[in-house]
């Protein structure tokens, strides 16, 4: 849509600047103006918005929450409001709103809460349960989306829509690249004993005939993927973890000729980035070394990241991530519930709140994780019923002209455990309910 909106403000701040680039140019895809000369604004060509307390002729009035205002980092007491039928937060008691769009977009998509004290989950994440979406209902919605859909109909009327801009993007998380292949001469030992001791000789079969090139790896399920993929035309993104072998990093060795092998014919048909390990969440420069590692391997630079096991610490994790040149982060989303982390579906600038300005990183939003739905530590549901709420969140994010992240692993689709059977289908349908 040809539009322009031109704002005027009596003052300005880096809050405000980078909450309306979030909600105008990234959700409601509008350039936009900004002028704090009123003779100025009043000759201004777009539909007019009045961000200030100020009386203004044939202007949409908003009025500011102090929040766009404030230099610190406090704790906040919002209550849920509805408008339309959507929450809202920063509610105004005067203008053509009843709340602050601009202030609510940068208390959610800035991840405000994370900075404050927070109860932190075995793996010092943020939980879900401790957000401010998840407490008030509205974690399956991606609010600043819907404010900017409803707020586009009342600008520039009813046909005003933002589905056309609806993507889809299937991103893999590489955690194994291989069941048995690649992990070391002592790993394999141990392993090969282990399944002597347990008697378990069908797999120590599979094993061998892996290791021996007589069978492919059960998690070796690139070739399918791609195949999938191609068929519904949908592109993916791959993260590997390429770290030395720890508690919580067991994928295979980075000296590992068969993973090299592997992992060039990946990078010849679809984008890879880095999924540093599980005990680099602060540390640069052990990101450093196996984002430098990877890109030896494969042979071309690496600017895309997800955190293994989503491990973040803001904002010093963002900050050492841009130190290496990484420019797209795709992290923002929850392991133990599917919906929206940010409130938003769509890519944005990071904000740093410590530094009190925007940083250059592109934060990606995901939706759902296929760990959720089937691991019993989270929702534990089977194939068919995973697929079913999967495809729940397809036409809300069309809705908005959002672009749906769904994160996979590659393990999943071999069906190796009792808990992945049926799931190479599920993924099948689902990137055929999810293509634009």
């Amino acid at each position: 849509m040809d539009a322009l909106i031109s704002i005027y403000t009596q003052q300005q701040s880096p809050r405000f600047r980078w909450a309306a680039k979030v909600l105008f140019q990234h959700a409601m895809g509008i350039e936009f103006n900004v002028f704090t000369d009123l003779e100025a604004f009043q000759l201004a060509p777009g539909f007019k918005i009045n961000y200030s307390p100020a009386t203004v002729d044939d202007a949409f009035q908003i009025l500011p929450h102090k929040l766009i205002w404030e230099q610190d980092i406090v704790e906040q007491e919002f209550y849920v409001g509805n408008w339309k039928g959507i929450p809202t937060l920063c509610q105004r008691q005067i203008g053509d709103l009843p709340f602050d769009p601009l202030a609510a977009t940068f208390f959610l998509v800035a991840r405000y809460e994370e900075y404050l004290p927070f109860i932190a989950d075995a793996h010092r994440r943020f939980p879900a349960t401790e957000s401010f979406a998840y407490l008030n209902g509205f974690l399956d919605r991606p609010l600043v989306n819907e404010w900017a859909v409803a707020l586009g109909k009342i600008w520039f009327g009813a046909q005003f829509s933002l589905e056309d801009r609806y993507d889809y993007l299937t991103t893999v998380d590489i955690d194994n690249l291989f069941a048995f292949k690649g992990k070391g001469a002592l790993r394999t030992i141990g392993a090969l004993v282990k399944d002597v001791f347990a008697l378990d000789f069908k797999t120590m079969r599979m094993r061998l005939g892996a290791l021996w090139n007589w069978r492919r790896d059960p998690y070796d399920t690139f070739r399918k993927q791609r195949n999938w993929n191609k068929t519904v035309g949908v592109e993916a993104l791959y993260f590997m973890l390429f770290a030395d072998f720890g508690p919580k990093d067991r994928n295979v060795s980075p000296y590992s000729t068969d993973a090299a092998i592997t992992l060039r014919e990946i990078a010849d048909w679809a984008q890879m980035g880095i999924h540093p390990s599980y005990a680099s969440d602060s540390v640069l420069e052990q990101v450093g070394k196996e984002r430098d590692m990877l890109q030896e391997v494969i042979r071309r630079p690496i600017f895309q990241s997800r955190q293994h096991y989503l491990r973040m610490r803001t904002p010093h994790t963002y900050r050492n991530l841009i130190e290496l040149g990484i420019k797209d982060e795709y992290s923002m989303g929850y392991t133990e519930q599917p919906g929206f982390r940010a409130s938003i579906i769509n890519a944005y600038p990071l904000y740093d709140l410590e530094l009190e300005q925007e940083l250059p990183l592109t934060i990606h939003p995901f939706v759902f994780m296929d760990v959720t739905y089937y691991d019993a530590n989270y929702l534990g549901m089977d194939a068919q019923a995973s697929l079913e709420a999967m495809v729940q969140w397809v036409p809300k994010v069309k809705a908005v002209g959002g672009t749906l992240i769904s994160v996979w692993h590659n393990r999943t689709f071999s069906e190796f455990e009792p808990q992945w059977q049926g799931w190479a289908e599920v993924y099948k349908s689902l990137i055929h309910a999810a293509k634009p």
